[in-house]
């Protein structure tokens, strides 16, 4: 990788150690928002809100670790980096998540079978009301530096900031709902922010996975192979592999020349496919490997 890639990779990384760092002192506030005038004010939603936000300031913790480990350079035992880190970090969302989401559904249930529920304060409301717009701003600063950055991590906390929002928007109905004599939608709006919440970290942990076991779409990987098989010398391609590394793509490729080739001219074909692929598709590692064909 050049110098200069390198230098912009950091400094990409480090823009993303700032988005992790908003999303955990706003969550906090909110958190101590959001439990303290639920308790008082009866609402189970805004409780559940709650619960939500804080299972993010631990989510946006792991974030930012994962970017901070990413940032290592390679060593003798991680010849490839530490980028990596960052699709580890998501993983961790996505379990933060998945576990205060089924917390939610949890308290919600018990509250919707309360028969002495009262309905909530309406200080609730302006409080849910806060929360939607504070996160929808959290999400769209995130969600533009992590298209910036290429940060996936960044990405999955982008995510779950605007199911957050959506979240607090649903607590914002249940909360009005039951103060209008609808006493079962202040749990119903919980049970809803439960499955939103679910239903996000499934999507971020089953896309953190897909990288971690070495998944890459077949469609990109046709367009690398058409770029290979265009450049000159390179009569064959025999094997084509690529996969993601933190925000980077490494890519393995064997390319069958003739054999009457001198190994001076074989290594000038392994060259140029290496200066063809850097920087497209965001592939930041390139393996080429020769094999004569007849």
């Amino acid at each position: 990788m050049a110098v200069q890639e390198k230098v912009a990779q950091i400094a990409d990384l480090k823009g993303s150690q700032r988005g992790a760092c908003v999303s955990i002192g706003v969550y906090a506030l909110l958190t101590a928002l959001k439990f303290g005038v639920g308790w008082w004010g009866g609402s189970s939603g805004l409780v559940a809100d709650g619960v939500n936000n804080l299972t993010d300031v631990l989510g946006s913790v792991a974030v930012l670790l994962g970017l901070r480990l990413a940032l290592r350079p390679a060593d003798a035992e991680h010849r490839y980096g530490h980028e990596r880190a960052e699709n580890v970090a998501a993983i961790v969302v996505a379990a933060i998540m998945g576990l205060a989401g089924i917390n939610v559904a949890i308290s919600a249930l018990g509250a919707a079978f309360d028969q002495e529920r009262r309905p909530p304060e309406g200080t609730a409301i302006w409080v849910g009301v806060i929360s939607t717009c504070v996160m929808l701003g959290v999400y769209i600063y995130n969600m533009r530096l992590a298209k910036r950055t290429g940060s996936k991590a960044l990405a999955a906390a982008a995510y779950d900031n605007r199911s957050d929002a959506l979240s607090s928007l649903g607590t914002v109905l249940g909360i009005v709902g039951s103060r209008m004599g609808w006493y079962w939608s202040d749990p119903a709006a919980g049970l809803l922010i439960a499955l939103v919440i679910l239903h996000t970290a499934w999507r971020i942990g089953f896309e953190a996975g897909h990288m971690l076991m070495d998944g890459f779409d077949a469609d990109r990987l046709s367009q690398i192979r058409e770029r290979v098989v265009r450049v000159k010398g390179v009569a064959d391609v025999r094997d084509l592999r690529a996969r993601y590394i933190g925000t980077q793509v490494a890519v393995e490729v064997t390319v069958g020349v003739f054999p009457s080739l001198s190994v001076a001219e074989a290594h000038r074909i392994c060259d140029r496919v290496e200066h063809t692929l850097a920087g497209f598709e965001s592939i930041g590692h390139v393996h080429v490997h020769v094999e004569p064909v007849s």
